[in-house]
């Protein structure tokens, strides 16, 4: 199997978690400032305090010939999902849980002039906060709370486990993984029942996306089981579910998987059971 180049999971984990220890501190300030000042000084930084010998596995390395804006970046619109998905479509999929491999995609990106560093802090969600605005006001703000929030959304926006965990890679909080793994589950189920692949792609999308990417590789699994996603995507493909309504109801597929065993029951099985549970909420 080809190895691709990737930064050591536990020394990416340290290098946030050392961010992190102290909020307000000069060291965030001096990555916000780093992170804020440019390509350069943010490589430079890295150089020094991340990528060292022991911190890299070396590998086959991923290449975008692709230039986002910083919007595109953090919501890439479908046009662009289709570039993130065919630039990562044959790499193994072990690959694409590794925070450590998606740093390593991000550092190069703005290497290779993909995204600029502050693109990184952007907050575009409806109002203009730029990732120069939210630096800026991060780092002259003399607020610990302010900063620290910064120095988060940056390393999130890294695919750095420290602020959330190891399933940062899946979330929406990430937006180059949240991309693939939505063409990845789309691209899969397709194959096992009957909806297209734009059909559940718009599933994915129009319901809340965190209720399946949150849930598919933890203690409620079984929600990633052929058989049981099958089903609520059958069932979603006609009934819509808002995020909290979704989220109790992978709960329940869940308590139901525990001693009923529906993940081997057929997808057009699961679809009834989970309108029996939409139905009883």
């Amino acid at each position: 199997m080809t190895e691709y180049k990737r930064i050591d999971e536990a020394a990416y984990s340290n290098f946030g978690k050392e961010l992190l220890s102290n909020k307000g501190s000069g060291n965030q300030i001096e990555f916000l400032q780093a992170c804020r000042n440019g390509k350069d000084d943010f490589l430079n930084y890295l150089d020094e305090n991340l990528l060292n010998q022991e911190a890299i596995i070396t590998g086959e390395v991923i290449h975008f010939n692709y230039k986002f804006t910083e919007a595109e970046f953090r919501f890439p619109p479908i046009d662009t999902q289709e570039i993130i998905w065919d630039i990562f479509n044959n790499i193994p999929r072990e690959n694409m849980m590794l925070c450590g491999f998606w740093g390593n995609t991000i550092i190069n990106m703005i290497k290779y002039n993909c995204i600029t560093p502050d693109y990184l802090a952007s907050n575009l969600n409806g109002v203009n906060e730029t990732g120069i605005y939210m630096l800026d006001s991060a780092i002259n703000s003399g607020d610990n709370e302010k900063i620290d929030s910064c120095v988060r959304r940056v390393l999130r926006a890294m695919g750095n486990p420290a602020p959330r965990g190891k399933r940062v890679v899946f979330l929406k909080i990430f937006p180059l993984g949240k991309a693939y793994w939505r063409w990845h589950w789309a691209n899969k189920m397709s194959k096992e029942i009957r909806l297209s692949f734009e059909e559940i792609l718009k599933i994915f999308d129009e319901t809340s996306y965190d209720s399946f990417a949150g849930r598919m590789h933890s203690q409620k699994s079984y929600i990633s089981q052929t058989n049981t996603l099958g089903g609520l995507l059958l069932f979603l493909s006609k009934n819509p579910l808002t995020g909290e309504v979704m989220g109790k109801v992978i709960d329940i597929i869940t308590y139901l998987s525990a001693w009923k065993a529906i993940e081997i029951q057929l997808p057009g099985l699961n679809k009834k059971e989970i309108e029996i549970i939409a139905n009883n909420l």
